[in-house]
């Protein structure tokens, strides 16, 4: 709720009205005419607003807090007219049944106001001089001159006054406000991405805390997207952040995909991961993708003009398939992998945003590992027969056997049809073959041991990968695959 008002403010009767038995909390601001400013005396004030324009402009401001704050109830009222010193300029209440909540709708009414609202004030000086002063321009945004938030980065030959303003014109979409999107996200606000939406219909919870670093325990229970919203707007007033505390579904995900100049991927499941490609391909729209497990994690970049898509990158898989083998919700995972994704997947947008990636490049798969710090790049190539990015004539015939140009993850039945073969079962540290779920016949190597793994795959026939969750086998298979080891295989689903 908005007013207007050329009568003094009563916060008493303003607090009566937004009383509510479920309410915990109550969070009042006062703004008072104060008797200086810019180092000037102050005698009184007068406050001129553009009515209709102000009250609903006001309305808006007070409806989004609402919405973005779910629980809350907001209020508030702005004077018109002659204040003398210490009267009531403006009165923000907000109610919900948890303080944080209501400290979080409560600060954005306020930056919302004094950034929005049509309002303009006369400060009368001494000496009845006098001189009207734009509320705006006292507000946080209103403080910060972009030419100093941005100065170190626009110093950049690669990036200068022309890159910054491409950057402020960018719109961006990051779905998934986790331990992928908070720092990604954080790095776009703070870098002058124009327009920064975060999708996520989730709540924060203790176990997200050690890794998701735009939350802290006051936020438990609360909605993701509307929290990390407000933290950034904190960090960069000078850009517009949006909150979308829902899931991304079919459909929603074409009008939340279309005209973004890049999409950031930072989910957790293949069901979304499979929805956001195929959209933002359909769109014309760039997507930045990463997923980690424990200590290592995988960076793509899928161009919508380019082939090497996801489709092929797990060929012959159906999403419904891969969620139940390898959804990445829950799983153990190191903090810091999380958090250097993040900001890969931040400087990979940066990098198209300001057209510093060679269009040419071949798509690749980027692997980085913690524990070892190392980063190896897997060719992403693309198959002919792809549904989505390749251009098949008609359906491949069925066969007995596969060439050598087969598709790196393997189904059972495609295993089967291989005949003999070598399976190699690769394990994590501590982590032993259990021969009730193993492949028949399958030796065991350490994760880490590519030299004994290269050499198998040196002595021909065909070798399979596979691991617990068939993601760091299919990674492996193709890098050897890069390397030039044609019969290197990965059996879907570990």
């Amino acid at each position: 709720m908005f007013e207007l008002t050329g009568q003094p403010i009563d916060s008493t009767a303003l607090r009566a009205r937004l009383a509510r038995p479920d309410a915990g909390a109550c969070v009042v601001f006062e703004g008072w005419v104060r008797n200086h400013h810019a180092g000037k005396p102050v005698s009184r004030l007068e406050y001129e607003a553009f009515d209709e324009l102000a009250r609903f402009e006001g309305e808006a401001i007070t409806s989004e807090a609402e919405q973005e704050h779910p629980g809350c109830t907001v209020l508030c009222v702005h004077r018109t007219g002659s204040l003398g010193i210490g009267e009531l300029a403006v009165w923000i209440g907000v109610v919900s049944p948890h303080r944080h909540a209501a400290f979080l709708a409560c600060r954005q009414v306020i930056e919302e106001i004094k950034r929005r609202l049509p309002v303009w004030k006369k400060e009368h000086h001494s000496g009845n001089l006098a001189e009207w002063v734009n509320c705006t321009t006292e507000s946080v945004a209103g403080r910060l001159a972009p030419e100093n938030y941005y100065a170190r980065q626009a110093s950049l030959p690669e990036v200068g006054a022309a890159g910054q303003a491409r950057l402020a014109e960018a719109s961006v979409l990051v779905v998934g406000a986790g331990g992928l999107g908070c720092p990604a996200a954080l790095y776009l606000a703070t870098s002058g991405v124009g327009r920064l939406t975060l999708a996520d219909a989730g709540k924060v919870e203790v176990s997200n805390l050690h890794r998701q670093i735009l939350f802290t325990a006051d936020d438990v229970g609360a909605a993701k997207a509307t929290v990390a919203a407000a933290r950034l707007r904190a960090q960069n007033p000078l850009v517009k952040i949006e909150a979308h505390a829902s899931d991304v579904t079919p459909a929603n995900v074409r009008a939340l995909v279309t005209g973004r100049t890049a999409v950031l991927d930072c989910t957790d499941n293949f069901a979304t991961r499979f929805l956001l490609h195929d959209a933002c391909r359909s769109a014309g729209v760039p997507l930045v993708s990463a997923a980690v497990y424990r200590f290592e994690g995988e960076l793509n970049v899928f161009r919508p003009d380019a082939p090497g898509c996801l489709h092929c990158l797990w060929s012959g898989r159906a999403p419904g398939e891969l969620e139940a083998v390898a959804n990445c919700a829950g799983a153990p995972v190191f903090g810091p992998a999380v958090g250097v994704l993040g900001v890969l997947q931040a400087a990979e947008t940066l990098k198209l945003i300001l057209d510093l990636v060679p269009p040419r490049n071949p798509p690749a798969t980027r692997l980085v590992n913690l524990l070892d710090l190392s980063t190896q790049a897997i060719e992403r190539p693309a198959d002919p027969a792809c549904p989505v990015c390749g251009n098949p004539v008609s359906a491949p015939p069925q066969r007995t056997d596969l060439p050598d140009s087969a598709p790196v993850v393997l189904t059972a039945e495609q295993l089967a049809a291989l005949g003999p073969v070598r399976i190699v079962a690769l394990l994590e540290p501590g982590e032993t073959l259990d021969a009730s779920t193993a492949p028949a016949a399958a030796m065991a190597l350490p994760m880490g041991d590519l030299v004994s793994v290269r050499e198998l795959a040196a002595q021909g026939g065909p070798l399979v990968l596979t691991c617990r969750h068939g993601l760091r086998s299919a990674a492996l298979a193709r890098l050897f695959r890069a390397e030039g080891f044609r019969r290197i295989y990965s059996l879907g689903g570990g």
